[in-house]
């Protein structure tokens, strides 16, 4: 494949001998010659198949670098059971934390083999920075598993949101479908941080026949280029609608619901700041101890 993409950059993890050429073994990264002078490997995991590089800010447009692990993790079998899996993504998570330590800014995406149906992600922590992850995600495909639950459990640990059904373009569709198109589900996601998430414009997948999964394009809009971000009037909330189209009309009769939703909606702000400061005093308590 190299051969037909001349001057890319290849970050990739060592393999054992024994493992070389065997499914479910290796990880690479290949980086475009455009961006290649900007990124370097901050770490190769030790315990989890996942490469973490640090990409220059001014890739971005934002203050601080920023890093994107890419992962993979193998799906649950009787080699690789339920126990690998949670310590896969204990690992997983130890490493995420350790980019938190470098930059705000991560870039968390890669093959979990793992099924979030409708599960919700949202979290104190996003919410207060981008209080749409409220709105339910659109999906597709609505199986659940331990691999899921434990991407979600992660997301909500570290602050960071599951892309998968809010950007443009992404409905929750599946992107893998098996050798007979019997085992369709989305095993592939994107997470990131606040300040990531809201440069989002949208997401494709090329679905071809090289590749199953399919390839998730993400599109960043950096520095003013790119295409439209989620707060236009393009953007999608859920299928079929968006709020952007939405016209209130007042109704008297209902003011006294307007008010208790109004008072409920004061009394949830209260509580989600109150958690965001114990949030913040446990991870400034952590670091004293780390």
């Amino acid at each position: 494949m190299l051969q037909h993409l001349p001057a890319f950059t290849v970050h990739n993890i060592k393999l054992d001998k024994g493992n070389e050429g065997k499914n479910g073994h290796g990880l690479a990264v290949l980086v475009a010659p455009s961006c290649s002078d900007y990124v370097r490997v901050l770490k190769t995991s030790e315990n989890v198949q996942c490469i973490c590089l640090q990409c220059d800010r001014k890739m971005f447009g934002l203050e601080e670098d920023v890093i994107v692990g890419a992962t993979y993790i193998n799906p649950q079998s009787r080699d690789f059971p339920v126990r690998a899996i949670q310590i896969n993504f204990t690992d997983l998570f130890e490493d995420t934390l350790g980019a938190f330590q470098v930059s705000p800014n991560v870039v968390l995406c890669g093959d979990f083999n793992a099924h979030v149906g409708e599960l919700s992600d949202a979290h104190t922590g996003f919410v207060l920075d981008c209080p749409e992850v409220l709105e339910t995600r659109r999906y597709v495909c609505n199986s659940v598993n331990k691999a899921g639950q434990l991407l979600v459990d992660l997301a909500a640990a570290t602050s960071m949101a599951i892309t998968t059904g809010r950007a443009v373009g992404d409905d929750g569709q599946p992107s893998f479908s098996g050798n007979y198109g019997d085992k369709k589900s989305r095993p592939d996601y994107v997470l990131l941080s606040p300040a990531l998430y809201k440069l989002v414009c949208s997401f494709k997948m090329w679905d071809t026949c090289a590749s199953d999964p399919a390839a998730l394009s993400t599109e960043f809009k950096v520095n003013a280029v790119g295409g439209e971000s989620a707060y236009t009037k393009h953007h999608v909330c859920r299928i079929g609608q968006c709020v952007n189209n939405l016209v209130l009309r007042w109704q008297h009769e209902k003011a006294h619901m307007y008010a208790r939703h109004i008072s409920e909606n004061m009394e949830l702000l209260s509580h989600l700041m109150r958690q965001r400061e114990l949030a913040m005093w446990i991870n400034w308590h952590s670091v004293c101890i780390r």
